[in-house]
């Protein structure tokens, strides 16, 4: 990784946010924290849902990162030693802007204390075009594609390139725990970039608009739309 892209809090550098910082006049085309935001997440089984009822995302969906909306901290959950195995205990999250809390500050709230991530994203087409979700997660996958979605965008910065909002694809991959058997980790693929006023990189982003995937799958195998409630 480059180094001037680094620090031991995992957040930005000063030359990195005095250029961030002005990108954010302008930042409201990319997305901004609101009510009308819905929480995205990655189910167990690889899947890719939002909102209360966890509505699957449309199989090719593209999305818009926000580079002003990259947050960072930690999440506490609840143990079996402590009595409230999987109870979400609370929350500290802050910009990316600012250092990361540090441990030893957190609350006690009779839970475990992990690293989390946060990440604004818009749809870009379908019928959820215009949607803001907030994909906030804890898992090391999770963190893993953060700092790597996060680099690319301080790579384009510092090259002087206003074209610094991510256009990326959400999926999944796997690998073998010895105990808890297929794990599912989260893939988050940049297919593309745009400006901070909506307009396209000159390089080719593929399908923003009129999606047709290479090899359409029989539908019997799987719908083209599934809009319920997916286990979580």
């Amino acid at each position: 990784m480059n180094e001037v892209a680094k620090n031991q809090n995992g957040g930005l550098p000063a030359n990195i946010l005095d250029m961030a910082t002005a990108l954010a006049q302008s930042a409201g085309q990319a997305g901004s924290t609101g009510a009308g935001e819905l929480y995205l997440k990655m189910t167990k089984f690889g899947e890719w849902v939002f909102g209360a009822e966890n509505t699957e995302v449309e199989e090719g969906q593209q999305l818009a990162v926000n580079p002003q909306g990259f947050q960072h901290g930690w999440v506490a959950w609840g143990s079996k030693a402590r009595g409230n195995d999987g109870t979400h205990m609370g929350e500290v999250m802050v910009p990316a802007t600012n250092p990361l809390p540090l441990e030893g500050d957190l609350p006690d709230v009779n839970g475990d204390w992990s690293k989390a991530i946060a990440v604004q994203m818009k749809c870009l087409k379908g019928e959820d075009k215009g949607l803001q979700l907030v994909w906030k997660a804890n898992s090391l996958g999770a963190r893993k594609a953060y700092a790597s979605i996060l680099q690319a965008i301080i790579e384009r910065i510092t090259a002087g390139d206003s074209q610094c909002v991510p256009i990326v694809e959400l999926g999944n991959d796997q690998y073998t725990h010895n105990t808890y058997g297929v794990i599912k980790t989260p893939e988050v693929t940049i297919v593309g970039w745009m400006g901070m006023d909506g307009e396209l990189a000159e390089e080719p982003v593929a399908a923003i608009e009129d999606a047709t995937p290479s090899e359409e799958p029989a539908p019997e195998e799987k719908p083209a739309r599934r809009r319920r409630r997916k286990a979580s």
